[in-house]
């Protein structure tokens, strides 16, 4: 999903889809990895061990039928769709690099990110758009040989 500023979440939900927990106003922060054991992050695949730090992001899903709506929730499947998802799943994490670029690029603006996107693709692309190549500026990289001043 390429970069964006705003985002259009107007659109109805299907049973079973899960959404990220946003917390307006709480301010997300980096946490030891909690667990028994070490997980993947959610954007690059890396393993996160015990006691590293990781961001922690919340889910929550909407029921997939009438029969667990009015046992998780006890509503009509219907009530619940309208509302809030309301069962809680498992969390997702960000590693300590993808957590660093993940709220860094929420802090300026791309509210639209979502935490199991490719961070590094983000970022590259953030870089993209931001800044010209040296090319286009008619520089060149220094080579190694070259003296620096």
């Amino acid at each position: 999903m390429p970069l964006s500023c705003s985002c259009d979440f107007d659109y109805d939900f299907e049973p079973g889809q899960w959404l990220y927990i946003v917390r307006i106003g709480e301010k997300l922060d980096f946490q030891p990895f909690p667990g028994p054991r070490r997980k993947r992050c959610c954007s690059c695949n890396t393993l996160i061990d015990l006691g590293s730090p990781c961001l922690i992001h919340m889910r929550e899903r909407y029921p997939y039928d009438d029969i667990e709506s009015k046992i998780k929730t006890g509503r009509d499947i219907d009530d619940a769709m309208n509302d809030t998802p309301t069962i809680r799943i498992s969390n997702h994490y960000h590693c300590e690099v993808c957590g660093e670029i993940w709220l860094n690029l929420t802090a300026i603006g791309y509210e639209c990110l979502l935490p199991a996107e490719n961070m590094q693709s983000a970022l590259k692309e953030y870089q993209e758009v931001s800044y010209p190549s040296l090319k286009s500026l008619g520089l060149q990289k220094p080579h190694a040989d070259q003296p620096k001043c």
